[in-house]
């Protein structure tokens, strides 16, 4: 998932929202919950409006709810799929390659996975080495519009100057 955000909204405002935009003229809305009893007890209501006006207001909704919102897997979404991933078996062909191969051991702050730019959340990038929050956020939004393929792809990210590239080339794939 490269492109997950949550809306950053008022106190009290609680974002039901509920609308799919189809093209310039058509838009979806209704009142259906992704829930058991919507499914099967409730009554649930669908609206499709053709209108290209309609539309626009609905566009840029979404455009304002976008531009507004927190880039990146929440830190405790991230800390569950973490946990989840410790519990993953090995494959039979991982599980006899980990039998042949040694391991090294390191300390804590040896990272010994690379971090993937095109999929790691704002904290797994903030542990780079020159990364903080504000450079962060401007890899997340670079890779929004085009992923990254090599590490020179990364001269497109305000901020990344060839220092960063040194610090962090040998610590991401994409």
């Amino acid at each position: 998932m490269q492109t997950v955000g949550i809306a950053k909204l008022p106190p009290g405002d609680l974002l039901h929202h509920k609308f799919g935009i189809v093209d310039r003229r058509t838009v979806i809305l209704g009142s259906h919950n992704w829930t058991e009893a919507a499914d099967r007890q409730n009554d649930e209501t669908l609206l499709a409006i053709e209108h290209p006006t309609v539309a626009a207001h609905y566009d840029r909704e979404y455009e304002r709810l976008w531009a507004n919102s927190s880039l990146g897997l929440p830190a405790k979404i991230g800390e569950n799929v973490q946990k989840m991933q410790q519990n993953c078996r090995p494959s039979k062909a991982e599980a006899s390659s980990f039998e042949t191969s040694s391991f090294k051991t390191s300390s804590p702050e040896t990272p010994t996975a690379k971090v993937n730019l095109n999929t790691a959340t704002l904290q797994e990038l903030e542990q780079l080495p020159g990364v903080g929050p504000k450079l962060a956020k401007r890899i997340v939004a670079a890779r929004q519009n085009q992923s990254f393929q090599s590490l020179t792809d990364l001269d497109r990210v305000p901020g990344v100057g060839k220092e960063v590239l040194r610090e962090i080339g040998d610590r991401v794939t994409w």
